[in-house]
C-alpha cells in the first residue's frame, strides 16, 4: 500500500471516530439522563413508602388547618417527593395574612409547615364606606376578616383600590402604625389609648383618644410626644381641667384646651 493510501485511510478513520464521538456521546449522555430519572421515578415518585401519612401545620395565628392545606395545594396520601416544596410556600405566601412560611420533609411519609401570620393593628376607614380592611404593623392589607371592632380605626389613607395583599404606600400611614405601636406600650396604654387616628394631612396626625379627647400632633419625635402627653392628661386629672383637644403641632409649649372654647391650659 502506497504512502498515499494509507494517509487517506487514516484519515478516513480519524473521520470515523470523530463522527462515532459526536454522535455516541449525547446517546450516552441521553441515555444517563432518561436512566437516572427513571430510577428517582421507580425508587422516589412511584414508591409507597414515601406516600405522605401525616402532615404537621403549626400557625401563630388563628388561620384554620383545613384552609392552609387548601391554600398550600397539599393533602395526605400524596408522594412525599412529588409535592413541591417551593410551590408550597409561594402558594400560602399568595394569602395577605400569611407573612412567613417554612416547609419541609420528615421521611418517609410525614410534611411540615409552619407559618408565621400576620397581626391587624388597625382598621382602614374607606372612602365612601363600603367593607373595611384591616392593616398590619409592616402595612400589608388584610381582608374583611381581621377586621375587629376593638380595632383602632385608621382614616385618610390616599392609596386607591386597596384590596386584601397590597401593601399601603402613603406615608403618613407609617406615623400612623408608630403611634400605635407606643400607644401599646405597657406603661403608657392606661394613660393614651386611641381609638381612631386621621392621616390625610402631609404634616399632622389627629388622633383620637378612647376618653374622647382629640390630639392633633406633627409627625416628629412620635414617642417623646406620646409620653408627654400621657403626662399632661395625668396633670389636667389632678387638676379638674376638663381638656377636649392637645395642641402638640408644635416641638415644644404644648397646650391643652378645655371644654370652654379658647381656655388654655399650658403644658405642665
Amino acid at each position: 500500500m502506497t504512502q498515499e493510501a494509507r494517509s487517506r485511510l487514516a484519515r478516513r478513520r480519524r473521520a470515523w471516530r470523530l463522527a462515532l464521538l459526536w454522535v455516541g456521546l449525547p446517546l450516552l449522555l441521553a441515555g444517563l439522563v432518561w436512566g437516572g430519572l427513571t430510577a428517582w421515578r421507580v425508587l422516589f415518585l412511584e414508591n409507597d413508602f414515601f406516600r405522605i401519612e401525616t402532615i404537621e401545620v403549626t400557625t401563630d395565628g388563628s388561620l384554620r388547618r383545613e384552609l392552609i392545606l387548601e391554600y398550600a395545594e397539599v393533602a395526605e396520601g400524596m408522594n412525599l417527593f412529588e409535592v413541591s416544596l417551593r410551590g408550597i410556600r409561594e402558594n400560602l405566601m399568595g394569602v395577605p395574612v400569611i407573612s412567613a412560611v417554612q416547609a419541609g420533609r420528615q421521611l418517609p411519609d410525614t410534611l411540615v409547615i409552619e407559618i408565621t401570620e400576620r397581626v391587624a393593628v388597625a382598621g382602614l376607614s374607606r372612602a365612601g364606606g363600603g367593607m373595611s380592611l384591616a392593616v398590619a404593623h409592616d402595612g400589608h392589607v388584610l381582608g374583611p376578616s381581621s377586621v375587629r371592632a376593638s380595632l383602632p380605626v385608621i382614616a385618610g389613607v390616599r392609596d386607591a383600590g386597596l384590596r386584601p395583599g397590597d401593601v399601603v404606600k402613603d406615608p403618613m400611614l407609617a406615623k400612623a402604625l408608630e403611634v400605635l405601636r407606643v400607644c401599646n406600650l405597657a406603661e403608657l396604654r392606661p394613660d393614651v389609648s386611641v381609638v381612631a387616628i386621621a392621616v390625610d394631612d402631609d404634616e399632622f396626625l389627629e388622633l383620637t383618644l378612647q376618653t374622647g379627647e382629640r390630639v392633633l400632633m406633627s409627625c416628629g419625635d412620635v414617642e417623646k410626644k406620646l409620653r408627654h402627653l400621657g403626662m399632661m392628661r395625668q396633670v389636667a386629672r389632678r387638676r379638674g381641667l376638663n381638656l377636649t383637644t392637645y395642641d402638640m403641632t408644635v416641638e415644644r409649649n404644648y397646650v391643652g384646651v378645655t371644654e370652654t372654647e379658647g381656655t388654655r391650659a399650658a403644658q405642665p
